[in-house]
């Protein structure tokens, strides 16, 4: 990932493109995507050195009370607006490959990666809900189709990215004749991948296509021995893959501040029907290898952070985690907040001097 600094941890921006972030709450100041709020945090970011911003890739929202993440901004169009007010940072669009042709997709990301002077990333999004399938008239299929759609789809776009003459390509989901187009990348040679995968197709993917794994995490314990198998597996492809991982933030000045926020607005002010549609859409409330502890924990992290892993506490405590996270082998983390331009600041004044201090992070560069 090109930035104006080797981090050996790097962080960015998950989310801020839709409606509440990745935190499913009814708390007044839940985040509100407008493109200035997007615009803010974005040049915020990039002046206090993050690596990236990575938007969420939704068309309808989750229902209840907020309807979650029901506004959301196209991440193509978006991502050429972060790149075209900020410097350094990397703007990712993340993108349902079968909603999109190639050759259309290709265009548009290669116009993307001009704008940022080569700091566009694609995230690949195989597809997952087919209630935002029906939205565009196509079946959402079985789950290794969609990766065998993807695998194509990410070749024909490769080729249109790098070769220079006309090519014909008659494969199981897309036939074309005569495709060529200019310009090519600035990124070499092209841009920045990142693919999410668990297991089976979805990882094989991802271990073969992206430069780097979004990876969820349930418990530590667990982590370090899952990141080593994936490493093993792209090292067995002769491939290198940095692993990233999705993580909600809360830190303030004393544990029992951050631990009171993270309880007003993940327990107290949870959004309830749309927590309800993520737990009984990912299979969750019925499965019963799942304790009703373990059940109740889950609904508190989808309200928190859509399931991703919690970093709350002190500024200390905070970097130690992500700390902890480096030392099992991630590369960085897609950040969470509930208000980015609210709270990102204190983040930036004391947590990242603290992440330079342990090692995982340099200055940022001054224009």
């Amino acid at each position: 990932m090109s930035t104006t600094t080797d981090n050996k941890f790097k962080i960015g921006i998950f989310a801020a493109n839709a409606s509440g972030g990745i935190a499913a709450t009814t708390v007044p100041e839940r985040w509100q995507p407008t493109w200035e709020n997007n615009k803010k945090i974005a040049q915020m970011a990039d002046a206090a050195g993050l690596e990236f911003m990575l938007p969420l890739g939704r068309w309808a929202g989750y229902g209840g009370t907020t309807d979650h993440n029901g506004t959301s901004l196209e991440t193509l169009t978006w991502a050429s607006g972060v790149l075209a007010c900020t410097k350094n940072i990397k703007a990712f669009s993340t993108l349902h490959v079968a909603l999109i042709h190639p050759v259309f997709a290709a265009k548009q990301m290669v116009t993307a990666d001009h704008i940022g002077n080569g700091r566009f990333g694609l995230n690949i999004v195989c597809g997952w809900n087919a209630d935002e399938f029906g939205m565009f008239g196509k079946p959402i299929g079985s789950h290794e189709s969609r990766y065998q759609l993807g695998e194509e789809w990410f070749e024909v776009v490769k080729r249109i990215w790098t070769e220079t003459e006309p090519f014909d390509h008659d494969g199981d989901f897309f036939q074309m004749q005569n495709v060529r187009a200019m310009p090519k990348p600035i990124s070499k040679p092209w841009p920045t991948t990142m693919c999410a995968g668990q297991s089976g197709a979805g990882l094989d993917f991802a271990v073969r296509h992206a430069d780097y794994l979004f990876r969820g995490i349930q418990v530590m314990d667990t982590a370090k021995d899952e990141l080593k198998k994936v490493q093993q597996n792209a090292a067995d492809l002769s491939r290198k893959v940095g692993i990233f991982t999705n993580a909600y933030v809360v830190c303030r000045p004393t544990e029992k501040e951050a631990e009171d926020y993270h309880r007003y607005y993940a327990v107290d002010h949870a959004d309830e029907g749309a927590v309800d549609t993520i737990f009984v859409g990912r299979g969750l409330r019925d499965d019963p290898n799942l304790s009703a502890d373990t059940k109740a924990e889950l609904r508190r992290r989808i309200a928190a952070g859509n399931s991703a892993f919690p970093i709350v506490g002190t500024p200390d405590q905070v970097a130690d985690k992500m700390k902890q996270l480096s030392d099992l082998g991630f590369a960085g983390i897609a950040m969470g907040l509930v208000n980015y331009v609210e709270h990102f600041p204190y983040f930036r004044d004391e947590v990242l001097p603290r992440l330079e201090r342990l090692g995982l992070r340099q200055p940022a560069a001054t224009a």
